[in-house]
């Protein structure tokens, strides 16, 4: 029997954005295919992590009327 591993990097949800209000909370991830980077932050050097399956779904979509998230790129994975 084998394991698989998958991650997603979701939108921020109101909570989050919320805690920042004078600015937009930044995203410290980066998908490039089944490899995950998270970036430095305090100094530290990005951090490069493998899964078997990465997906986006943290930008490059639109929000529809009906609250449905609408890719405007391949690189988007909705649920």
């Amino acid at each position: 029997m084998s394991l698989k591993v998958a991650v997603r990097v979701r939108p921020f949800n109101k909570r989050e954005i919320e805690l920042h209000p004078s600015n937009s909370p930044r995203s410290i991830i980066q998908m490039n295919n089944n490899i995950t980077t998270i970036s430095g932050t305090d100094g530290q050097k990005p951090k490069d992590f493998a899964f078997d399956y990465s997906f986006w779904s943290h930008s490059q979509y639109v929000e529809l009327e009906d609250g449905y998230l609408k890719p405007t790129s391949d690189k988007y994975a909705d649920q």
